[in-house]
């Protein structure tokens, strides 16, 4: 709720599920709510109640969700509202006169970066990279695309210093290194041919997790927070979510979702590279952002094939290592302020956008 609506709609004027009571015009709820467990709504709605979802920050492996959603939205008497970070209506499939459709990747831009949001990205103070002293990658949730580049890293045998693979799963006391996981994940890219027996003995025997960025306990509670590591290094190898590489992760029709990972490399004005759905890139460039085209060869964003884009990425990781970044920096200046000041400017159009839907289309 408070996510993109926490500057329109005050506590004191809605009631949390928890202590819901009675009959209400307007229900919000979220992706896994309306995906999973529906019914358990159905108490508190009248036949002309608004259901307003919002999926921003959510949409990653949106296909389970869209088909629940379409379902819903044709068999059910109630007005629904959907609103996304990512492109939908250009899809024949859910074109579907029964809900009302806001969609805009500013809407992502907003999600993380207004203060309300209860996954704002923090920085108690500017924070911009200032040195070229080799390249950070931070890697959390337990995804086989993560432990791929874990033991692509060890093979080509680059420095560790400022990168972290907690390799975590969630539970209800936070998110903690899952061994059981991370063997299964190692285990099937050894049964498909992906590693070799020498590389999966160096993996499997490295001691994990390899932590810099969160304090190394039995449970890691991220913050979001941008720290004085994205100042060491101008150098930032994302990976997002969604690589491809599992099942799920690309859904037909084609749909390209990104985090708050995707963001904080232009907050600390970083050059990024990303292990990402392909055809990342190419949404970047259309919003405005400069992507340095000429310092780096970014036809990897183009290539479906996981592995083989993560070879491309790592090559020009290698060959970015031996350059004068810091020069490079000195020389473009207005480029990367350029790319920090889209960022303001999309979590204003992004609010606007919601504001705007909120008040001409659910409260009216």
């Amino acid at each position: 709720m408070v996510r993109i609506f926490g500057k329109f709609i005050k506590p004191e004027e809605y009631d949390v599920f928890e202590f819901a009571n009675g009959l209400y015009d307007i229900v919000f709820t979220h992706r896994q709510l309306m995906q999973d467990d529906f019914e358990s709504i159905k108490p508190y709605l009248k036949p002309t109640t608004k259901i307003v979802t919002d999926i921003s920050i959510e949409s990653g492996n949106i296909g389970s969700f869209l088909e629940k959603y379409n379902i819903i939205t044709k068999n059910e008497p109630y007005d629904f509202y959907l609103i996304s970070d990512t492109i939908l209506s250009e899809h024949k499939e859910f074109k579907n006169n029964k809900f009302k459709l806001l969609e805009s990747y500013h809407i992502s831009f907003y999600a993380y970066l207004n203060e309300l949001s209860d996954h704002n990205i923090i920085s108690d103070k500017q924070i911009f990279a200032e040195t070229h002293n080799g390249f950070m990658s931070l890697n959390n949730s337990c995804r086989l695309h993560r432990v791929y580049l874990f033991t692509q890293f060890l093979k080509r045998n680059l420095s560790l210093d400022k990168t972290s693979f907690l390799f975590t799963t969630g539970g209800n006391d936070g998110f903690k290194y899952n061994r059981e996981v991370f063997i299964n994940f190692i285990d099937e890219l050894k049964n498909k041919k992906l590693i070799n027996d020498e590389l999966y003995d160096k993996t499997i025997n490295f001691n994990l997790p390899k932590v810099i960025d969160l304090d190394s306990n039995n449970y890691f509670q991220s913050d979001n927070r941008i720290t004085d590591l994205y100042k060491d290094t101008i150098l930032n190898l994302v990976t997002e979510n969604l690589s491809g590489m599992t099942p799920g992760d690309i859904y037909t029709p084609y749909i390209i979702t990104f985090t708050e990972k995707t963001i904080k490399p232009f907050i600390a004005k970083q050059i990024p590279l990303f292990f990402a759905l392909p055809g990342l890139l190419n949404i970047l460039r259309k919003l405005g952002f400069d992507l340095f085209d000429d310092l780096i060869n970014n036809s990897y964003d183009m290539e479906f094939d996981s592995t083989k884009r993560l070879d491309l990425i790592l090559d020009e990781l290698e060959k970015l290592l031996k350059m004068d970044l810091i020069q490079y920096k000195k020389d473009n200046k207005e480029r990367f302020d350029k790319n920090y000041n889209l960022l303001e400017k999309f979590n204003k159009s992004g609010e606007e956008l919601v504001k705007t839907f909120l008040y001409n289309e659910i409260i009216k």
